[in-house]
């Protein structure tokens, strides 16, 4: 029977008679409380009396070798009214009446939309004494879904989501939450197959307990129109989907854990989890100034370079609430959350722009304390009847305040030869006149305070209707919607002292300044879409809509023209002069104004997509968007009003090929992606305007600039075999014709620059990886992933210097390889891990003066869960991060990270107490590097310091009597 829909799809091909011997009719069975596919039933087709008629079969959709969802087939004679009764020996016996009437375009078969959920029997066993000694094997791929088991990995007892996802094979998780899969991001994370917190993942993964998980599933998520035609999409968003225990999955489950660390650190958390047949509630809570979430013990990711930036507070809670129907025909979600931060940041700053024959160094060193507090909640439903709906309303809100003084300089020659300690700052602004004042071009001193309040509402809404299903024809009609209203307002203060130095000239500057920049905007889009195969064709006719309008003002004033207001003014950061009069005289007018814009965008698209029927299935798509975009500007400051218009058809095709070669249980697949694509700049960049609001960056605009044009070509390959996929090839390239950049002419004697938008030519990449990952040994207690990646990047932007009659392009190409390779081993409590990565970096110019780097970053460590004595457990990692070849040798260094935790459990394991030291060695640091065709950065942030934290972590289980 595997090959039973291979046979309705090749009858889906045929010609349409409007006579039939028999009509086939077919269904979806499925577990009423899981949802999961029920096996080995049997099918009767009874008359309305319920008299026996026929018998049918019991079949299943099977995808690419596996079981994906099992169906009821039958045979009926004519159109008229049918009782379908399902018969399981788990099962209650089910009677599900249908209805079968065939359409004009039918092909003989009927599907019914009603999805049979059948409810099991409760049933009683006595069991044995038995030994069994289970081998657990922590992965499996199951068609295209990778499964794995989370009691095959070896974690603390006080372990969240998070450290069980670093730990399987061929998942990343970074810094912010962004959970990788095989080099694929995860666009959402599942709990029970259902949206937890919106899909944002860092919820779920610092509240969620790990022993709580049974299975971790990844997988393509199917879409309404692939469960209401049966028919495959093409591309699917990635998900993974956390499947809780069973005893978790009915009652209350909740767990709390306080901690108290040296150098003043803190944390408490709490959260709580109701489960129920139809429905979910979740409460969480936590408070902490750690800054970070990573635990001692798992893959050793605490990268120098990667560390959460600045020394943070945070508060936040917030409540879910879902519900489903038994007939899983509709589901409600309300959620909403509240997280309020403290952040103090220490930022320095060093940049060299890449000039023809010049050389220029910026250096700056900021201090901020910031203090937010965001207010999310969103309702959201789904009903899942003929015709499918979905909607959704949210509301968002932050309010900011931020303190800063920054501290910055322009020199014209590299000042790290002049300064061996690296403290170049403090010798720019010595009192006095040192070697390196002498040289530099100007030093600037900025004290700045501002706060922002923002909201944001938005609805969107969906419709799935397939208007002859139960005739047999799959034609989808869709229709999309989707609303969004905001408001901004922003006010930023601040003192600006600029003083020109030896090599600089011009006269030494005071600012008091003050911006006001309120503005709203709304946007609403529609789309309607057709689908209506014809055999192995699957042509789609679309038409969007969408209206964008945006009203922003920006008030700058220039205080200091005041008297009593300038350099030595007596009235604090913050302050604003009393009367109307007042702040007339200090407009800024030529850098304050109001513009209006108007984008309306309609796009008609036709896909064609054809698909063979064989086992080694071809399928080829165009996609074919023709999109006119019609923009209304105005733009308003003193002596000047431009009222200007603009009209773009843009054209931006798209070709996908995939292959699938079947060969006994191995399986290879191709897939090939083009796709070109056209955008217009911003119409505000087409002003001829200019900004000088910072003497030392003035913005022009560009009234000549044009579309940009981007090609995009992707190719990836696979190979599954025993559902297992052996590696995963991915392929990239990318050129940009007309790209927009920034042309920056730089001033020898102020260091200061003028820019303006350009487009350039020349912008190019090209990436890949291949990752592959496995099992070995005694009963697979060893696993490794590997992953190899490169990347090369054609980088071309524009710079001058005032006095030069060319312009000319900085080029820089970047070349950058990775290497990952983990080996780890588990087993009777113990895991040893072993992990080694290094990346190598090549960044060349084109001018002479530019001195090419050839940078080498890499790391080795191990990580250990080991069980001691008095049922105590250790769970540590070190970890070795090296840098060698740049030309800053400051940043040539070793540092050993090594992390610590020890922890014992009482009280049946509810109990727990952990001890964790972090950085026991003191060698974390924060700094990053980049370099592109503007220049290369070195940037250093705060982190938080070497400390020791004791927690107490609690767990509680409330499941209900068996009935």
């Amino acid at each position: 029977m595997q090959y039973f829909l291979l046979f309705l799809g090749l009858l889906f091909s045929l010609p349409a008679f409007s006579q039939k011997d028999s009509i086939m009719v077919y269904g979806n069975i499925a577990d009423a409380f899981t949802g999961a596919i029920i096996e080995d039933g049997t099918i009767d087709v009874l008359s309305p009396d319920s008299t026996v008629l026929f018998s049918g079969e019991w079949v299943y959709n099977i995808d690419d070798g596996v079981r994906t969802a099992s169906l009821y087939y039958c045979k009926v004679p004519e159109e008229g009214n049918y009782i379908i009764r399902l018969q399981h020996p788990n099962y209650f016996p089910l009677y599900l009446p249908i209805t079968v009437k065939l359409s004009g375009r039918s092909n003989g078969f009927v599907i019914i939309p009603q999805k049979a959920l059948m409810r099991k029997c409760p049933k009683e066993q006595k069991l044995g004494e038995a030994v069994v000694r289970a081998t657990k094997i922590k992965m499996v791929m199951k068609g295209d879904t990778l499964v794995y088991n989370a009691d095959a990995f070896q974690l603390s007892q006080g372990s969240m989501l998070d450290a069980l996802i670093e730990q399987l094979p061929g998942a990343q998780l970074n810094e912010s939450g962004v959970i990788t899969v095989n080099g694929k991001r995860v666009s959402s994370l599942l709990v029970n197959g259902k949206d937890f917190f919106r899909g944002d993942p860092k919820i779920a993964l610092e509240n969620l307990p790990a022993y709580m998980v049974n299975k971790v599933k990844v997988y393509e998520q199917q879409s309404d129109f692939e469960e209401m035609t049966g028919l495959k999409e093409m591309e699917r968003p990635l998900v993974m989907d956390v499947n809780l225990k069973r005893q978790y999955s009915i009652g209350w489950i909740a767990n709390a854990e306080a901690a108290r660390g040296t150098k003043d650190k803190y944390l408490m958390r709490l959260f709580a989890l109701r489960f129920s047949d139809l429905s979910r509630l979740a409460i969480f809570g936590s408070i902490n100034n750690t800054n970070d979430t990573r635990r001692p013990g798992v893959k050793g990711e605490w990268s120098p370079s990667y560390l959460p930036q600045g020394l943070q507070t945070s508060k936040t809670a917030g409540a879910e609430y879902s519900y489903e129907n038994r007939h899983k025909t509709f589901e409600w979600t309300s959620n909403v959350d509240v997280t309020h931060t403290d952040n103090y940041t220490l930022t320095t700053y060093n940049h060299e722009s890449f000039l023809p024959t010049q050389r220029s160094f910026s250096l700056s060193r900021s201090e901020a304390n910031n203090h937010t507090t965001w207010f999310n909640t969103s309702h959201r439903f789904s009903l899942k009847k003929a015709v499918r709906q979905s909607g959704q309303i949210s509301f968002n809100y932050d309010k900011n305040t931020n303190d800063a003084t920054q501290r910055a300089g322009e020199v014209g020659v590299n000042p790290f030869e002049l300064v061996p300690n690296g403290e170049v700052l403090d010798e720019l602004f010595r009192p006095g006149s040192t070697r390196l004042q002498q040289l530099a071009r100007n030093r600037r001193y900025s004290l700045m305070r501002g706060n922002g309040e923002n909201w944001r509402l938005s609805a969107p809404y969906q419709l799935r209707w397939s208007p002859f299903q139960q005739s047999g024809v799959n034609d989808f009609f869709s229709f999309n919607f989707s609303g969004v209203y905001d408001r901004h307002r922003a006010q930023t203060f601040d003192h600006y002292r600029l003083e020109y130095l030896g090599a600089g000239s011009g006269t030494n500057d005071f600012r008091n300044r003050y911006r006001s920049a309120p503005s709203h905007h709304y946007n609403f889009n529609t789309e309607a879409s057709y689908f209506m195969p014809i055999g192995a064709f699957w042509p789609t006719l679309s038409y969007k809509y969408s209206q964008d309008y945006r009203d922003a003002n920006t008030n700058f004033y220039r205080l200091d023209r005041l008297a009593g207001w300038g350099a030595n003014t007596d009235f604090a950061l913050g302050m604003l002069p009393s009367t109307t009069a007042d702040m007339m005289q200090a407009l800024d007018a030529p850098n304050s104004g109001h513009s209006r814009l108007w984008q309306r965008r309609h796009q008609v698209s036709l896909r064609l997509e054809y698909r063979t029927k064989h086992q080694n299935r071809t399928t080829i798509a165009f996609q074919l968007p023709l999109r006119w975009e019609l923009e209304h500007l105005l733009f308003d400051k003193v002596g000047q009003h431009f009222d200007r218009n603009r009209t773009q058809a843009l054209f931006s095709p798209q070709v996908y090929l995939h292959q699938q070669f079947i060969k006994g249980e191995t399986s290879h697949v191709f897939t090939f992606n083009y796709s070109l694509s056209r955008a217009m700049p911003d119409f505000i960049y087409a002003l001829e305007l200019e900004d000088s609001s910072n003497p030392l960056y003035i913005q022009r605009g560009n009234a000549h600039l044009v579309p940009s044009t981007t090609q995009n070509l992707s190719f990836t390959m696979y190979t599954l075999k025993k559902y297992r996929k052996l590696y995963d090839l991915k392929l990239s390239y990318q050129r940009t014709s007309n790209a927009l950049a920034t042309e920056r002419t730089y001033n020898l004697t102020t260091g200061g620059y003028v820019t303006h938008p350009v487009n350039v030519n020349g912008n190019w990449r090209t990436d890949g990886t291949f990752s592959t990952n496995g099992q070995f040994g005694t009963n697979k207690a060893f696993d490794w992933s590997n992953q190899s990646s490169f990347s090369y990047d054609h980088n071309v932007d524009m710079a001058n210097v005032v006095g030069s009659t060319t312009h000319e392009l900085s080029t820089i190409g970047s070349l950058y390889l990775r290497e990952r390779l983990s080996v780890n081993y588990s087993q009777r409590g113990w895991h040893l891990g072993a992990k080694v990565q290094g990346s190598y970096n090549r960044m060349t110019g084109q001018r002479s003066d530019f001195k090419e780097i050839s940078a080498w970053d890499y790391s080795y460590g191990l990580t250990a869960r080991l069980p001691l004595p008095g049922k105590v457990g250790l769970s540590t990692d070190f970890t070795v991060f090296s840098r060698r070849g740049y030309t800053d040798t400051q940043l040539n260094t070793n540092h050993f990270i090594w992390n610590l935790r020890l922890e014992r459990s009482i009280l049946h394991g509810n109990l727990t107490f952990a001890l964790d030291g972090f950085d026991l060695l003191h060698e974390l640091s924060n700094v990053t590097r980049t370099v592109n065709a503007q220049g290369r950065t070195e940037t250093y942030h705060n982190v938080i310091p070497s400390y020791f934290m004791l927690h107490a972590i609690y767990k509680f289980n409330l499941s209900p009597k068996k009935r």
